[in-house]
């Protein structure tokens, strides 16, 4: 009798003692939490595609060169006042928008339509001083923000100081230097003057090093204010330079 009430006695104590879990090693924390955090970072992202959704969209379709309504364009552009008051910088969010906001400031007419064009100009600056913020070391953005300045008021030394930090950051790329060109193309002399160093350099490496192919169509029209950069550099190129722009449509021999 007592054999079977100790050990009932004994079962109870067994059955009432805490079970003692076993402790996760460092390095299973450390997996756990990381998985948590990248749930977490992953939720966020899905959460903000989601959001901004419409914006990829008509982005997309303004870079494929697709037609959009000035209704769909307008609407749409609205939204991007939500990136920068909700302090947004994902870079695919921030260059969507910009694809945005510049395409609307493009189509606005200062003419007929001042207030609408006034307004796509200040929601443009505004908007891309917030993508510079978030992506400082993006050269195409830095000349973009220029654009807008430019579009705005030509502010010379304003404008050739973000040229100029375009240039630093892209300083040999082919199509950022494609695209300052262009840029380059339509600024005053007093502009240029400003960032003679950078458009020197710029003008100089296209025809010295830049693909002929590409390189002699940007150059068939040229503007009094960039011509001089342009005969200047093509005075220290090699003949058969010369001869590879001439091949493609560009002729040094026959400028003004």
């Amino acid at each position: 009798m007592s054999h079977h009430v100790n050990a009932s006695r004994q079962t109870r104590r067994r059955a009432a003692a805490p079970i003692a879990l076993p402790i996760p090693s460092p390095l299973a924390l450390l997996f756990i939490l990381t998985a948590i955090t990248l749930l977490t970072f992953a939720f966020a992202d899905l959460r903000q595609s989601a959001r901004f959704a419409d914006i990829f969209l008509v982005a997309t379709r303004l870079e494929q060169s697709e037609q959009v309504s000035p209704e769909t364009l307008a609407r749409t552009a609205a939204d991007t006042d939500t990136i920068v008051s909700g302090d947004y910088c994902r870079s695919d969010i921030v260059m969507a928008g910009t694809t945005l906001v510049l395409n609307r400031l493009d189509t606005a007419d200062e003419i007929t339509g001042y207030e609408a064009w006034a307004k796509a100009a200040d929601d443009a600056a505004r908007y891309m001083r917030h993508a510079v913020s978030c992506m400082p070391t993006e050269s195409n953005l830095w000349l973009r923000l220029a654009i807008v300045r430019a579009v705005i008021a030509q502010e010379p030394k304003s404008i050739a100081r973000l040229m100029t930090m375009s240039a630093r950051l892209a300083p040999a790329d082919e199509l950022a230097l494609l695209a300052r060109l262009y840029f380059w193309n339509h600024l005053n002399v007093t502009t240029l003057k400003n960032a003679r160093t950078t458009v020197e350099s710029d003008v100089g490496l296209l025809l010295k090093a830049g693909d002929s192919r590409r390189v002699a169509p940007a150059l068939k029209r040229i503007s009094p204010a960039l011509l001089p950069y342009v005969k200047q550099a093509g005075m220290q190129l090699p003949a058969s330079k010369k001869g590879s722009l001439t091949w493609f449509g560009f002729s040094l021999d026959k400028l003004p």
